[in-house]
């Protein structure tokens, strides 16, 4: 299967996310890695499956995200997979608690992205993945890394 995966990081932690994503497919599988910069110039015609992640910011990807999936080609994703992922804070770790339920009603910027690769014509499956940071630059919370190789491990499968 060929893969790309396609992430935009702040602090490092989406890239983190992105690397451990790759080097778990990578294995049984061709995989380009690219941050949103590089990835304006890719061609993803021969691509089986399409990953993107980013950082929630304001309840959405960084506009630089979201400017690449608007970007792509209309139904470019016809007859592939598209999976959409993000670094966020958790719910448990947001306070005031009137914040956390604004925090869970304005959604998270894999859940966008999800809808994006949906209006490219990706065939999307699945929940969007979340990985958790603490505070709001980082770094990943303990067992992140394991937990999107497993779930990368999951999409394939």
């Amino acid at each position: 299967m060929h893969i790309a995966i396609v992430y935009d990081s702040i602090f490092g932690n989406t890239a983190q996310i992105a690397k451990a994503i790759a080097s778990q497919l990578e294995a049984a599988n061709t995989v380009q890695l690219l941050n949103v910069a590089d990835a304006r110039s890719a061609d993803f015609a021969g691509i089986d499956l399409l990953i993107v992640g980013s950082p929630t910011r304001g309840f959405r990807p960084t506009p630089t995200a979201a400017e690449f999936v608007e970007g792509l080609p209309a139904n470019i994703g016809a007859g592939k997979r598209g999976i959409a992922f993000d670094t966020r804070m958790s719910l448990d770790d947001i306070h005031p608690a009137p914040l956390r339920w604004v925090v869970d009603a304005g959604g998270y910027a894999a859940d966008r992205i999800d809808t994006m690769l949906k209006h490219k014509g990706f065939e999307v499956s699945g929940t969007p993945a979340g990985f958790m940071v603490r505070g709001t630059e980082g770094p990943l919370k303990d067992g992140e890394i394991e937990r999107a190789k497993s779930w990368a491990a999951a999409q394939v499968a």
